[in-house]
């Protein structure tokens, strides 16, 4: 299935981040320094160490389902 942004309508390519065993959290852009670099807080968005995700290559931005993980 072809998949386009939705701005500029180009095509995604999906693709994946990987953690190396970690799991991904996500933090809002007012978190603390600790919280940030040592891993405190944050919401696990998944335990996989494996995110799939789908890449603009003419914005360079990156969407990730979360109903995906």
């Amino acid at each position: 299935m072809k998949l386009e942004y939705p701005y500029c309508k180009n095509e995604l390519i999906k693709g994946f981040f990987y953690s190396g065993g970690c799991s991904f959290k996500w933090h809002d852009e007012n978190a603390g320094l600790l919280e940030r670099t040592i891993g405190f807080g944050g919401e696990i968005v998944s335990h996989n160490e494996k995110v799939i995700c789908y890449r603009c290559k003419n914005c360079n931005k990156i969407i990730i389902d979360l109903n995906e993980l």
